[in-house]
């Protein structure tokens, strides 16, 4: 079969299998028309034993053969539903995850469900994805995480998601398939080592001026206050630290006063589209971190300065949404 063949095929089975999985929201709860079985390659090596062995019962006349032969075979048939039952009514919800940076990993949460009481060891599997879960007779609900590393910027979904068991005996697998509609956000990387945002960016005093301190390489101690014992060490502002000075915090009691419109054109020394979403990523998590009114201006786009978390996604997802190709 020529490889264009096998292509054909595969395209026609993955439609058919959408059409039967119909998931809505990565939500599917396995029936029968979604649960698909075949003997894996332990139970084709135990249908060559019996074989053989009633091969032999036939050639010497074992009595005793025979039955242990049409024994071992109805355990075998008898594994067949057993196997697929362990599979039959789970639930399986996929949630949206967590926004992630590009580069991170992307951390999918599974919620397996099931209403009758039995053992039900499932594996999942996504591309570049694996996870393992039990539902127990005490336990009907679990919850996993399939990670998968963000690459690219922009709307990511999980693919094709597949849950199949091997229990109880390994001699047979069922399966179901599924693909998840929900998506998951992937923000441009911010620059490491991002410099300041321009004076002229600032729109008020208290933005200028903080602006015009980091650009000069001075610490802004109107924001920081000592640290105290107990708290943790990764709030730490380490660079102060390394040039010899005390062990300070950031302040996050309260906001920053001003507001700073970061625009698309002073990160031109940046480079190409990717390397200037990235510092304009890291200006926008620096405003926030500060506590100021920040905005983004894009070619066409204006979105005007404001604050808070719901404010700060919304830019990002503007970012991650940025075409690939402007000048």
């Amino acid at each position: 079969m020529s490889l264009r063949a096998v292509s054909i095929w595969r395209n026609w089975l993955e439609r058919w299998q959408r059409r039967r999985a119909s998931a809505s929201e990565g939500t599917i709860t396995v029936t029968h028309r979604t649960l698909y079985i075949l003997p894996t390659a332990a139970g084709v090596g135990f249908a060559l034993a019996l074989v053989v062995l009633w091969l032999l019962s036939i050639n010497y006349l074992l009595s005793l053969g025979h039955a242990l032969v049409f024994w071992l075979a109805a355990v075998a048939v008898v594994a067949i539903p057993s196997t697929a039952a362990t599979l039959r009514g789970v639930t399986i919800e996929v949630s949206e995850p967590e926004a992630v940076f590009a580069g991170e990993h992307v951390r999918w949460p599974v919620t397996l469900r099931a209403h009758t009481a039995r053992l039900r060891p499932l594996a999942l599997s996504a591309p570049d994805a694996h996870a393992f879960a039990v539902l127990t007779p005490t336990a009907g609900s679990v919850r996993v995480f399939l990670e998968q590393e963000a690459g690219q910027r922009g709307l990511r979904r999980l693919g094709r998601l597949t849950v199949a068991t091997r229990h109880p005996f390994g001699w047979f697998r069922a399966w179901t398939v599924l693909w998840p509609t929900v998506t998951a956000w992937v923000y441009p990387r911010p620059e490491p080592e991002a410099p300041p945002w321009s004076v002229a960016a600032a729109t008020t005093d208290g933005a200028s001026a903080h602006a015009r301190r980091l650009r000069s390489g001075e610490e802004d101690f109107d924001d920081l206050r000592p640290w105290r014992m107990g708290e943790p060490l990764q709030r730490i502002v380490w660079k102060i630290v390394a040039r010899g000075g005390p062990r300070m915090l950031a302040r996050r009691e309260s906001p920053a006063s001003g507001s700073v419109l970061l625009r698309w054109s002073d990160t031109l020394s940046a480079g190409e589209t990717e390397s200037r979403l990235s510092r304009l990523c890291a200006w926008v998590l620096a405003a926030h971190r500060q506590g100021l009114a920040f905005g983004v201006e894009l070619p066409g786009i204006i979105v005007p300065p404001n604050r808070g978390e719901s404010h700060l996604h919304a830019v990002l997802r503007r970012l991650a949404l940025f075409p690939s190709e402007t000048s």
